[in-house]
């Protein structure tokens, strides 16, 4: 089976949920890889062909064995999947007032992301962090058992830092490109970060 697969189109409510498969039977799983398809496939064309948009989401969901679950076992052979395997990741979600998004969502093109913005309806506040899965249950870093523990090495995930003259150009596309009142709240920021974003009137 290909992935991720869109097992859930709802254009009532504007969901968008994927299946990302099982990150130990996958080999070798990019998330900037999935959620490019999920972007290319689905995501650009509801942007352009949207318009007042109310509410949004864009889900991947994830399986993910435990250490014990997988002790013993070939290189991606099957385990008993269980209900707390299940995890999944929140790329952007919108509702009422606050869009969420994550840091990797900002690699995309920032006109699009601009003009997603611009449709939405009542937006006040954009909350940008660093990607987590959800439920958050792992005792280690989840992204390194991941990459090492389910051998998975070209798993990355974004953190935005506008020390980088990629990221903060785009950033400063996107502020000058939208409603000056809208507010933007970086969740992984330190004050050092924070003190960019406000020398170019981005907070």
């Amino acid at each position: 089976m290909t992935y991720p697969k869109l097992i859930n189109k709802d254009l009532k409510n504007n969901l968008f949920n994927y299946d990302g498969g099982d990150l130990w039977i996958r080999e070798n799983v990019s998330f900037w890889d999935d959620q490019e398809i999920c972007w290319k496939n689905d995501i650009v064309d509801f942007i352009k062909n949207s318009n007042n948009i109310k509410n949004f989401l864009w889900k991947i969901n994830y399986t993910i064995p435990y250490a014990n679950q997988i002790d013993g076992l070939g290189l991606n052979q099957e385990y008993e999947v269980k209900k707390d395997n299940k995890f999944f990741s929140k790329n952007v979600e919108f509702d009422s007032t606050n869009l969420n998004i994550i840091s990797d969502v900002l690699l995309f093109e920032p006109k699009l992301i601009s003009d997603f913005i611009n449709k939405l309806d009542g937006l006040k506040k954009i909350n940008i962090s660093i990607n987590s899965m959800e439920p958050s249950v792992f005792d280690i870093e989840e992204d390194d058992w991941i990459k090492e523990g389910l051998k998975n090495p070209n798993w990355e995930i974004a953190m935005f830092d506008p020390a980088d003259p990629n990221d903060l150009n785009d950033i400063k596309f996107i502020r000058e490109n939208i409603n000056p009142s809208i507010k933007f709240d970086f969740i992984h920021l330190g004050e050092t970060e924070l003190d960019i974003l406000k020398e170019h009137s981005i907070v």
